[in-house]
């Protein structure tokens, strides 16, 4: 699968776009478990990360989700609360129009 922006993108948006090239494997498994699963947090993200595909450092997975917000892929879409008790951001698979 290979990132791409909206003409109406900001020119970042097609900066990383075009840095990313294709997805990576865990880029696209991280996408897949949104699509799947719906909106969560990265703590969230990572324990079913982890759960579907084993031991990975929690580190990568955040990055590689940033990385997918970055392309347009991935969004904020609200706020939770860590089991921790801290707050924190959701996110979701960005919907296309």
């Amino acid at each position: 699968m290979t990132a791409v922006a909206r003409l109406t993108d900001p020119s970042t948006s097609h900066e990383a776009a075009q840095s990313l090239g294709d997805l990576t494997v865990i880029q696209q498994n991280i996408l897949d478990i949104f699509c799947d699963l719906g909106p969560m947090t990265d703590e969230a993200l990572v324990d079913r990360y982890q759960d579907r595909h084993g031991r990975t450092g929690a580190s990568t997975v955040r990055t590689r989700r940033r990385e997918l917000e970055v392309a347009g892929f991935v969004e904020e879409c609200g706020r939770s609360i860590t089991v921790g008790g801290r707050p924190c951001r959701l996110f979701r698979a960005r919907r296309t129009s």
